[in-house]
């Protein structure tokens, strides 16, 4: 047993040196390494944090304001519509406007033209009477003039009507 107590006495020691230098150097790289790399871990988390922060804010900002620009469209359109409808029935009612006054014109237009046409007729009618005055004021002074024979007054009789159908 000696022989194995001095076998392990050596490691033993070499075994303790070893441990005492692995944790001389875990406190020294605690100290001068893992530390600092921690604090810049745990900033950077933060960090990231912050930007995802950031990021959902922004992602609140813009989903409001997607919202209210969809409300400011359908507003739009809403009036458009408005606007649409008002003109409709504004030209509904110019169209009706101008359909009644050329209705009116024309109405105008025709008692005027039924007026003219009548005057005429009324022209034209006495001036035929005129004509068939004065044909038989002819005929009754060729009369009066001649005595006339039977023969000669049908044929001033023939004369007078050929004379009224020229006319």
């Amino acid at each position: 047993m000696e022989e194995v107590l001095k076998i392990l006495n050596p490691m033993t020691s070499t075994i303790f040196w070893s441990i005492i230098v692995f944790i001389i150097l875990f406190i020294v790289l605690w100290k001068f390494i893992l530390k600092p790399v921690n604090n810049i871990i745990s900033k950077r988390q933060s960090e990231i944090m912050e930007d995802i922060n950031k990021a959902d804010k922004q992602k609140e900002e813009t989903q409001k304001y997607l919202e209210e620009q969809k409300r400011e469209l359908e507003d739009a359109r809403k009036e458009a519509r408005k606007i649409i409808e008002v003109s409709k029935i504004t030209a509904g009612k110019v169209k009706e406007e101008i359909e009644e006054r050329a209705h009116e014109k024309s109405k105008l237009m025709m008692e005027s033209t039924l007026s003219e046409i009548a005057a005429e007729k009324e022209r034209s009618i006495n001036s035929v009477k005129n004509q068939m005055v004065e044909i038989a004021m002819a005929a009754a002074e060729k009369m009066i003039v001649k005595s006339l024979s039977e023969k000669e007054h049908k044929k001033l009789i023939e004369e007078s009507l050929e004379e009224v159908e020229k006319v």
